[in-house]
């Protein structure tokens, strides 16, 4: 009998999977959109050579950490709006939306820095000299872009926790349309504007962030139920007792995220050492990885987050396996006709990038074999990706970090660099050891929240959830 209670109890049920793809569906259609505007960016700057994609490529591997660092310091935004939804406490929503803003700020000074000065960082890490020069150029512009990025990421993960998020979608796919429209224009010189080159594709990108900030800005001010909670009222005063929780909960997030996403980082800049067309690979792998992480794997976690989240805060906990287990089974339901598509026709996806000319045929024999071996790496960043953000609706964020430390930095760059330039097998040979560090990564994941729920199950005083995060705020914090 307990044995069968345990397996009814962990199996995925069909309220659960509408649930969370009610609430998947929307961010996957808005994510899709948000990483489709990175493609167009990738593939209409393609169309310029594989010089200045692979000098793209470059600026991007910095700019990615950065953008990585904002995501995991707002993200707890998220939570803390879904725990107060499930505890019914919706007023104290516009307090944490105007901290994440004020964090936002305060993250851009640095970031802001870091990328005015990115021709000497990259000269620093041995690049060659003429794509250096040019990424920075694309970096004179697009650097200016992080800020409304992270406001509007505000948004999303408010809208998100609050279960609007329908018409984040609907702002996304605006923006796609304004982007492709901006690229054409600045890129080629369209329409009397003169062409741009690379710099045009940069200025798009801040204009089309900062119209999503602005849409997503006039949604929350006065859509529907909203108008009621005056989200920005008094929001140019800082609450320091909010902004140092969104420390303490972001910063573990932050970090494990930067030493996932800086491995790529690292392989891009060993990738330079193989020339320009392992560079060019490299970045549509890269494009093409981020775009299904993104819009598949960070979109359900996302959903998953948020579900465990309003579980913790109406005090379900025995919701948590039917959540994490009915999100395993829709990640392996979208991510595998992907794989196949990966596996099956890697110069169609290429020529998505680079076109059908005689670039894209130097390029190919370069980048088909990594492109099929994609196939299995998302699936694999897939279960990491939800193993983790499962761990994170426990309130554990601190040990994920840690073992994304030990996997990415201790197992899978060592890897890299073994495979790819002590055995010469190139930048397949460096996704190979990132491979093996994710990996370790998800299998640790997956091994630690079993163990966790089954601790907790077997403890003496019952199923309670560790560390679930308090919502409630003095008078003066809100």
């Amino acid at each position: 009998m307990p044995s069968n209670h345990k397996s009814k109890f962990r199996r995925p049920t069909m309220p659960k999977l509408r649930n969370i793809l009610k609430t998947f569906l929307p961010l996957f259609f808005g994510y899709l959109g948000e990483v489709t505007i990175g493609a167009t960016d990738i593939v209409m700057i393609g169309y310029l050579g594989t010089d200045e994609l692979g000098a793209v490529g470059l600026a991007l591997s910095v700019y990615h950490i950065l953008e990585t660092i904002g995501w995991g310091m707002l993200f707890p935004v998220m939570i803390l709006i879904s725990h107060a939804r499930g505890a019914a406490r919706m007023r104290i929503v516009p307090t944490f939306i105007k901290q994440g803003l004020w964090m936002s700020g305060i993250l851009f000074i640095p970031g802001g820095i870091v990328l005015w000065n990115l021709e000497a960082i990259l000269l620093a890490t041995g690049q060659i000299p003429d794509l250096a020069r040019m990424a920075d150029h694309y970096m004179t512009y697009r650097m200016w872009a992080i800020l409304p990025e992270f406001t509007y990421l505000v948004f999303v993960y408010a809208l998100s926790a609050m279960d609007k998020n329908k018409i984040i979608a609907i702002v996304m796919w605006f923006g796609v349309v304004f982007n492709i429209i901006l690229n054409y224009v600045l890129i080629f010189g369209k329409f009397g504007f003169p062409a741009m080159g690379m710099a045009g594709a940069g200025l798009a990108s801040v204009i089309v962030f900062t119209s999503i900030h602005m849409g997503l800005f006039g949604i929350l001010g006065f859509y529907g139920s909203l108008r009621s909670s005056v989200v920005f009222v008094r929001a140019w005063r800082p609450k320091w007792g909010v902004l140092a929780r969104l420390f303490r909960l972001g910063w573990p997030k932050s970090f494990e995220w930067t030493i996932k996403n800086s491995q790529f980082s690292v392989a891009a800049l060993l990738t330079g050492w193989f020339g320009a067309q392992a560079i060019a690979s490299h970045a549509i792998a890269r494009q093409i990885s981020y775009m299904v992480a993104v819009v598949i794997s960070f979109g359900l976690a996302n959903a998953i987050t948020i579900h465990i989240g309003v579980a913790s805060g109406q005090n379900k906990p025995g919701d948590i396996w039917h959540i994490f287990n009915s999100g395993l089974l829709l990640l392996f339901l979208f991510m595998l006709p992907l794989a196949v598509l990966l596996g099956l026709f890697p110069s169609w996806v290429v020529a998505l990038f680079v076109g059908s000319g005689q670039e894209a045929e130097i390029l190919l024999p370069v980048a088909i074999p990594l492109i099929m071996f994609l196939a299995l790496f998302i699936l694999i960043d897939g279960l990491r990706t939800l193993g983790n953000d499962a761990l994170n609706g426990l309130a554990d964020m601190k040990v994920p970090a840690l073992i994304a430390t030990m996997a990415y930095w201790g197992v899978g760059l060592p890897a890299a660099a073994l495979f790819g330039v002590v055995m010469e097998r190139g930048v397949l040979g460096l996704w190979w050891g990132i491979t093996l560090g994710v990996a370790v990564a998800a299998t640790t994941y997956l091994l630690r929240f079993r163990w966790m729920v089954l601790r907790q199950r077997e403890a003496p005083n019952g199923y309670k959830l560790r560390g679930t995060i308090k919502v409630s705020l003095s008078k003066t914090q809100t």
